[in-house]
């Protein structure tokens, strides 16, 4: 298979607003976050504007890498043949700033169900395509095989072989 060329993408600068917006509702539902609510006014759109450059996500031809954070910085790397899913989701506060939200689910994701949710990814739908074309690529054409599994084990045989052989000389007889 032939290498193919990594494919970024790109987040929409009206998810900053989304992000400020989510927390606040958080907020608003408990009584504790309704008196942070003003401080949140504040603080909440620094952090939007110190989090957007952090949040990349990066399509290569074996696995979708994505890290984001301000303060914790989370990487991860999702391979491409363990992703089962990538669905594509909206709401009314996404609709409303023209957003959607990308879900990745992977074979074994945990408790969480996903691997990663990506917020605001422009063209959502064509990223969504290019993730489930390459997952399909790399499911149909998977690297090795069992030609270059059997010829790896071949390869730790024969080393064996050499090592037995040298030791065979140099080895202390067993005790009786």
């Amino acid at each position: 298979m032939a290498e193919l060329v990594t494919l970024d993408a790109r987040f929409d600068p009206k998810m900053k607003v989304y992000l400020v917006l989510q927390v606040a509702a958080v907020l608003a539902a408990t009584m504790v976050g309704i008196a942070a609510l003003p401080f949140w006014a504040i603080l909440g759109p620094i952090w939007a504007q110190m989090y957007f450059p952090t949040i990349q996500a990066r399509l290569s031809d074996r696995a979708l890498l994505y890290s984001h954070g301000v303060f914790f910085r989370q990487e991860m790397s999702i391979p491409l043949d363990k992703i089962q899913d990538v669905s594509l989701s909206h709401g009314p506060l996404l609709d409303a700033l023209g957003l959607s939200t990308l879900r990745v689910e992977t074979a074994g994701g945990g408790q969480t169900g996903s691997a990663a949710v990506l917020v605001g990814v422009r063209d959502a739908a064509e990223f969504r395509a290019a993730v489930i074309a390459r997952r399909d690529a790399v499911a149909a054409n998977p690297r090795g095989g069992a030609d270059d599994e059997l010829a790896l084990l071949r390869d730790i045989r024969d080393a064996l072989v050499r090592i037995e052989e040298k030791l065979g000389s140099k080895a202390p007889t067993p005790p009786v």
